[in-house]
């Protein structure tokens, strides 16, 4: 198993380590990471970029792109081209998918043996409400019809990194139901793809976990559903906690905020960030009973992946995880 840290090229992540990427280096040198699972968009890639470096790659994902799949007059409706192109990926499918496939050239082009991917959808407006008249089926189908048009113009019909399906808590893949989940894997045409399991998202769509301890026992529970196959499809893990179970509850059908929709749009999505951080707390786990889901799932990248605000809490969040890990039955799984 290797382990990794998350990181991007936004300046507000690299201005952490100067934007030196020999101190980055150094930082993983550190915490004995194995290298980095780097947010790759489609945008032409930053020079200088040490491959050696990225092991994997987490690929863009447009909150919104559901809704214009079930009908594409969504490209056309009255806002502005920026706020379309954050929520739908672009301005017409064909933008879409063109985006994505850009996305998936570059993590190829950096060496990354896999590209994470949310199978989810939601909206601004529904991180109050919840109320998304929408299925997980639905986003389910609509996602792997994009997925398959993206992958077409690939060699053989195959995705050129190993897509990595990730899990939210919100309508699409959050694994608290096996059938649907095979629903959404019967649905692909390509063969190239596994699951990253985000364990704080796990959490979130439990609604709860608000003690270390218990959500472990509640993630297990959730895990233990799911077939040995599809366990052995899990060959990433997104590792942190989020103890956000009373927040999650208390939180059902709020009403939007007043004069909400007449803000500009990036004023609502801060207001929006607020509340999903509260929900996805990407909090480090202090219990050595967090190993027993690492040694229950197995996977082959573990990637250690936290809110990166400074270099003192992203060194003190990774140092408290691994020696929680190294604590608990995690240590059998030392190479």
């Amino acid at each position: 198993m290797k382990e990794l840290m998350n990181l991007s090229t936004y300046a507000v992540e690299l201005d952490i380590f100067d934007s030196d990427w020999g101190k980055v280096e150094g930082f993983l040198a550190r915490h004995r990471l194995d290298g980095l699972e780097l947010y790759v968009d489609q945008s032409t890639l930053t020079e200088g970029i040490p491959s050696r470096l990225i092991q994997g790659a987490h690929l863009p994902y447009w909150m919104g792109r559901h809704r214009a799949w079930v009908d594409d007059k969504a490209f056309s409706c009255g806002i502005d081209d920026s706020e379309k192109i954050y929520l739908f990926g672009g301005l017409s499918r064909d933008e879409v998918v063109g985006s994505f496939s850009r996305a998936m050239g570059n993590a190829h082009s950096l060496g990354a043996a896999y590209g994470v991917f949310h199978v989810a959808y939601v909206e601004l407006e529904h991180v109050f409400t919840r109320s998304f008249n929408c299925t997980d089926r639905d986003v389910m189908a609509t996602t792997a019809e994009f997925l398959n048009e993206a992958v077409r113009s690939f060699p053989n019909e195959e995705p050129p990194v190993r897509l990595f399906f990730e899990n939210l808590w919100w309508p699409g893949l959050t694994f608290l139901d096996p059938e649907t989940v095979t629903y959404f894997t019967e649905l692909l045409d390509f063969d190239n793809w596994a699951f990253v399991l985000d364990v704080g998202h796990l959490m979130a769509a439990t609604m709860q976990c608000t003690r270390e301890e218990d959500a472990v026992d509640t993630v297990l529970e959730v895990l233990s559903r799911h077939s040995d196959d599809l366990i052995d499809r899990i060959e990433g893990m997104h590792f942190h906690c989020s103890l956000s179970g009373e927040y999650m509850r208390g939180g059902l059908g709020m009403d939007m905020p007043e004069g909400f929709g007449e803000l500009p749009f990036y004023d609502r999505l801060g207001k929006v960030m607020q509340i999903v951080e509260r929900m996805d707390q990407h909090m480090p786990f202090t219990h050595e009973r967090c190993a027993d889901i690492v040694d229950y799932v197995r996977p082959d990248y573990l990637t250690h992946e936290f809110i990166l605000q400074d270099l003192l809490s992203t060194d003190h969040k990774l140092s408290t995880q691994r020696a929680a890990l190294a604590s608990g039955t995690y240590r059998d799984l030392k190479r």
